[in-house]
């Protein structure tokens, strides 16, 4: 596959997601969360809630515009650049802000003994925090091996 196919098929899929991403926060999630909260803790919990959600999805859609960038360069031939190491890097920092702030959610529910009105809710966390976790060390494992190819990229051009 050549680097302009290769960002096209990158940007497409990154524009799928955007779009599921968007719909899971601002829809589906809301909607699947508002019966059980607002039976069990009120209204002003549940708008909480959807507060929260919409908080924690504003680095995922930084991230999703990084990624952007990063798919322009690919396209453009420069996929071993340090701007690209960069991005991932804010990436991964974006989504360990995402992680800190479940962890938190997860120690306050543990708290307030949230596994009594629903455990699935608090294994939700977990997964949503797993998957964070995941996407950080792959984003940061990325950064360190883009950044190297960088560098090996341009001692390369500079001998020839």
């Amino acid at each position: 596959m050549k680097q302009k196919e290769m960002a096209v098929y990158l940007k497409t899929v990154t524009i799928a997601i955007t779009i599921l991403f968007f719909a899971f926060t601002v829809w589906f999630l809301p909607t699947v969360i508002r019966e059980q909260i607002t039976k069990t803790a009120g209204k002003a919990a549940y708008q909480s809630a959807c507060l929260f959600i919409w908080i924690t999805a504003i680095p995922c859609f930084m991230s999703l515009w990084k990624f952007w960038n990063i798919c322009t360069k690919i396209g453009k031939n420069q996929s071993f650049i340090r701007e690209n190491a960069k991005e991932l890097k804010h990436i991964s920092h974006y989504i360990l802000s995402d992680s800190v702030l479940y962890v938190i959610l997860l120690f306050a529910g543990c708290i307030m003994k949230w596994y009594r009105y629903s455990i699935g809710l608090l294994f939700g966390i977990v997964v949503i925090l797993f998957i964070c976790l995941f996407i950080v060390i792959a984003a940061a494992a990325l950064s360190h091996l883009v950044y190297n190819a960088s560098k090996l990229q341009e001692d390369s051009d500079l001998t020839i």
